[in-house]
């Protein structure tokens, strides 16, 4: 309890009293007003001014007003006062954007100047102005987002059994698509076929004695197309499906029956290691500034895998 009245004491009395000082020099200035001393009015609402007190700079403006003897000796002191009223208009304040026209318009401590006072009547009338809420009816949409563009890429597709590729494609805000081609640049032709076992299927040509050699080649190639997927700014996912086609050949020779001396090659088809149909493909793009590395796999039927690795740029 002792705590309670110290408190009040030290903290809540001088509040009170300084509340009661703040409207003391207006109190004493309205009755210099009422014996219409205006010389002792200026003095008390002159302490006003100090602390910007609205109500001391609207008396004062008054005086200044209706006592022309007095603007002599004034003019500083609704100098202070309209600096005052600037503090205020610029925190939006209506009543002193009124004032601040008329001390413009009038003269009031400062030169006649019609362009502020026009300028800040302006501003008035834009403060004072409802502002009229948007109604979206059933006919109109709220405006979209700005659409971010497309933008495209292409680069250089690698693949270990197709080295020679090319993709190209496009990205928005989250999606994209892509179209991709690989190959190896082989077309050989086969003379026969075989199994993985080495068995020939069919006839042979050249003969009934054949022997394998350690040389082979694959015809490969696929076109698949897709979507892109942008996980982040600088990560990219893409998934596609299309055709393709891979080879296996394998070289044999062929001995004469008749003399062991004449021998010809031939390539036979591998049959087991031999596909075409669905190609997928699967890779992660990495995104430098215009420039990205990719890298995945690809398939073929899902019986034969195969690593994909690309670079390109966005443009």
């Amino acid at each position: 309890m002792k705590r309670l009245w110290i408190l009040i004491f030290f903290v809540v009395l001088p509040m009170c009293l300084a509340a009661q000082q703040k409207t003391e020099y207006n109190r004493k200035g309205d009755e210099a007003m009422k014996r219409l001393d205006y010389s002792d009015a200026r003095m008390w609402y002159e302490e006003g001014v100090v602390q910007c007190d609205p109500y001391s700079i609207g008396q004062l403006t008054s005086i200044w007003l209706v006592n022309q003897r007095m603007r002599p000796s004034m003019h500083s002191l609704m100098n202070k006062c309209r600096n005052c009223l600037e503090v205020m208009a610029n925190n939006k304040d209506t009543t002193a954007i009124s004032q601040l026209i008329t001390y413009y318009t009038e003269g009031i401590g400062t030169p006649k100047n019609e362009t502020l006072a026009k300028s800040w009547q302006e501003r008035l009338e834009t403060l004072r102005k409802p502002v009229e809420p948007v109604h979206y009816t059933s006919n109109q949409t709220k405006p979209d987002k700005p659409k971010e563009p497309m933008k495209f890429f292409v680069g250089y597709a690698y693949s270990v059994e197709a080295p020679y590729g090319l993709t190209v494609g496009g990205v928005k805000s989250r999606l994209g698509w892509f179209v991709r081609f690989r190959t190896n640049f082989s077309f050989k032709d086969n003379d026969s076929e075989c199994r993985g076992n080495g068995q020939m299927v069919g006839s042979v040509p050249g003969g009934p004695f054949i022997r394998f050699t350690n040389n082979q080649k694959v015809n490969s190639y696929a076109g698949t197309a897709g979507i892109v997927v942008k996980c982040t700014s600088w990560l990219y996912t893409s998934v596609g499906l299309g055709y393709g086609n891979r080879e296996l050949l394998c070289e044999y020779k062929t001995i004469d029956a008749t003399d062991h001396r004449i021998e010809k090659l031939y390539w036979s088809k591998n049959l087991d290691h031999s596909y075409n149909g669905l190609a997928a493909d699967l890779d992660f793009m990495v995104k430098f500034g215009p420039v990205f590395v990719s890298a995945g796999c690809n398939t073929l039927n899902f019986k034969y895998i195969d690593l994909n690795a690309g670079l390109g740029v966005f443009f």
